[in-house]
């Protein structure tokens, strides 16, 4: 056997592991926190984000967005309809095809708070928000559409890296319930 072919073959022996490997190489759920660093930030959200959400192999997944300093979040949709995708998209400018799109579900925890908070006067909202990684800073987008359906660019929000947290019970398949609860902050003393 040659040289590159004994290697091609250890390649998709590889490749077979992983794939058989399946819920060993299941996402884990993590909990992150930025910092408003840009003054629409600061206006829109106070002190910043926490994120609860999942990194596989291949993709991330938002699973709960929540203000950090007050008990309002919520549980975001990944966006799968294409038109609105490059709706989204193009009013983007030059961020445009950097960040993941998702849709605030306004019936959904307090989805027609965060809808509002971001996006004054519209009934539907969305967000696009680059990758989370450690260390690094983030950049949100949010969108609305009022009720005639007029789509448009809301805000474009900066924010510093914080921070990780432990997980409450991380792969229980409650968590991200049990992190927007308003009581998830423990009190003094309990």
């Amino acid at each position: 056997m040659t040289r590159s072919r004994f290697r091609f073959t250890a390649v998709l022996a590889g490749l077979a592991a992983l794939i058989a490997a399946g819920p060993s190489t299941a996402a884990v759920k993590r909990m992150v926190t930025y910092d408003s660093a840009s003054p629409e930030a600061r206006r829109l959200t106070g002190a910043g984000l926490t994120f609860v959400f999942t990194r596989s192999l291949l993709r991330q997944r938002v699973l709960a967005v929540r203000a950090t300093a007050v008990a309002v979040g919520v549980i975001p949709e990944p966006l799968r309809d294409a038109d609105t995708v490059r709706t989204l998209d193009s009013l983007m400018g030059e961020d445009a095809g950097t960040g993941t799109l998702y849709v605030i579900d306004p019936d959904k925890a307090e989805g027609k708070v965060m809808v509002q908070a971001f996006c004054p006067g519209a009934t539907r909202g969305w967000l696009a928000i680059s990758p989370i990684a450690h260390n690094r800073d983030l950049r949100v987008h949010a969108f609305g559409a009022d009720a005639a359906g007029q789509t448009r660019l809301c805000a474009v929000m900066d924010f510093a890296w914080r921070g990780e947290w432990r997980m409450p019970n991380p792969n229980t398949s409650d968590v991200t319930a049990r992190v927007m609860a308003p009581d998830y902050l423990k009190k003094p003393g309990s």
